[in-house]
């Protein structure tokens, strides 16, 4: 939720920028090892048991193989946060199909009607804690998912990813995952001997062995899954893994970020993230413009999206890839890549343009106002503003009165629900959809079927992203935590 304390605000963003959420790997002064042992003849995809290993799932060589491309968004949704992002999903994969990403979000600050409308153009919502805390306690994770699903209106069983504020977390962050049901964290950095493929925790940690995580016995979660974040490194050979355009010039970090893609590209094909808090990319009215930090960024975009055979993906696609491997000419026909839209007659609240008027959700969003604190849903504003101890309270308009809405009921998928006329809008197996597939001009990659036409099949709810540490802060970090500072100010003052 978006807050109108300038302090508070003030303080959130100092935290932020002290803690550089995972700007760099830490750089240990002795090496590492690791206890990690997983045998492949028995932990196998069929038993949701997969080892961490560099080369390609599924025996397929790497000239089979899919190059995916993650890119992930952290913190708060707002409005001007929401148009960077999208700009920077603006790819079109080999079948003709957009590109998607990953947005890990904390409430406060958050804008739920715009978390809605990421999730219906087929992207990924998933939890960041409530209050963006460094190893969160289990109240932090669960409060953000019920807030997500009660005012975003995203289905519990889609919301299955987490990454811990400044990626800080420890066995017992994963304990906690593991005990919520939650499918996968994607918190630990990969260098070079760690590129690990996704892997699940049936065996432990692989990754950021120099935590002491790695130590047998430490970390045991049957099924959970681990996407480790792949770092870049610059020309000093230091691993930069977040906000990377903030540690050179434009070309340096473009040019290092290149290196890094192909050495995956040409390699195992393990896959390549990109991974961003977009207000360090986000124009603010009366401050300096960072238009060449993000011209650069959506170069390197669509310098890799041009390449054969890649794939911008959310996490949850490329699990889905993981657990069941095919030659990359046959990944456009997954039916968890197909980009199909909902076609209904009339415009409801749930994050599309229904009517095709230009606008989405016209007139339906309701405004939650608190004093001090304001947000935006297709929902039931609460009577009181949540907290961490109450991230539901109850709505502010009683059941069965003029203007109620009704909360998204377990078995309907978002684009389907109408929450004003309490209706799932599929179910059964004949529910109009159309493709948004459009052709993907001067594609010599794989692709599936890019047919742009309205077919039936019932919606698809169940798959649609001792150690020294390297702690500087840079002067275009600075100068971005300037900038945000003053937004925050400029907009409330």
């Amino acid at each position: 939720m978006k807050s109108l304390s300038i302090v508070s605000s003030i303080l959130l963003l100092m935290n932020a920028v002290i803690a550089q959420e995972g700007a760099t790997v830490p750089v240990t002064s002795t090496p590492t090892t690791s206890t990690y042992s997983c045998d492949p003849n028995t932990c196998k995809i069929a038993n949701n048991c997969f080892c961490a290993s560099k080369t390609p799932p599924g025996g397929l060589s790497a000239s089979d193989t899919p190059q995916f491309v993650t890119v992930t968004f952290d913190d708060s949704v707002q409005d001007a946060l929401f148009k960077t992002a999208l700009s920077m999903v603006n790819v079109t994969n080999p079948n003709g199909c957009p590109g998607h990403g990953t947005w890990f979000v904390s409430m406060e600050y958050t804008d739920f009607s715009l978390v809605q409308q990421w999730y219906a153009a087929g992207n990924e919502v998933a939890d960041h804690t409530f209050s963006h805390v460094g190893t969160p306690s289990a109240q932090e994770i669960s409060s953000c998912r019920s807030m997500l699903n009660a005012y975003g209106g995203i289905p519990n069983s889609k919301l299955q990813g987490f990454r811990a504020p400044f990626l800080n977390y420890t066995k017992d962050t994963l304990n906690i995952l593991s005990q919520q049901s939650f499918l996968y964290d994607s918190s630990s950095s990969a260098v070079t001997e760690d590129t690990y493929w996704p892997y699940t925790l049936d065996n432990g940690m692989a990754n950021d062995c120099w935590t002491g995580i790695c130590a047998a016995g430490e970390v045991k979660l049957p099924g959970l899954w681990e996407i480790p974040m792949y770092s870049v490194l610059d020309n000093a050979s230091v691993p930069q893994l977040m906000d990377v355009y903030l540690a050179g010039t434009p070309d340096n970090t473009k040019k290092w970020s290149i290196d890094a893609f192909n050495t995956h590209y040409n390699g195992n094909r393990q896959p390549f993230g990109i991974y961003v808090h977009p207000t360090h990319l986000t124009t603010y009215a009366g401050l300096p413009d960072p238009k060449d930090l993000l011209a650069s960024v959506l170069e390197l975009i669509q310098e890799i999206a041009s390449k054969p055979d890649v794939w911008f993906v959310t996490n949850q696609q490329l699990l889905e890839y993981m657990k069941n491997p095919v030659k990359a000419s046959e990944l456009g026909s997954q039916a968890y890549m197909q980009c199909k839209q909902p076609v209904i007659p009339k415009e409801i609240c749930n994050g599309l343009d229904d009517d095709h008027n230009g606008a989405i959700d016209d007139n339906l969003v309701n405004s939650c106002n608190f004093g001090n604190t304001s947000t935006k849903t297709c929902f039931n504003c609460p009577s009181t503003a949540p907290t961490l101890d109450n991230p539901t309270p109850a709505s502010s308009i009683q059941n069965g009165t003029a203007g109620y809405r009704y909360p998204i009921s377990d078995t309907c998928d978002t684009t389907w629900w109408d929450p004003i006329g309490n209706t799932c809008l599929c179910t059964t197996s004949d529910c109009q959809l159309k493709s948004i597939a459009v052709p993907k001009p001067n594609s010599t990659g794989s692709n599936g079927s890019n047919s742009n036409n309205t077919t039936n099949g019932k919606s698809d709810a169940g798959t649609s992203d001792s150690s020294s540490l390297n702690t500087s802060v840079t002067y275009a970090t600075f100068t971005a935590f300037i900038a945000a500072l003053l937004a925050v100010a400029n907009q409330l003052l």
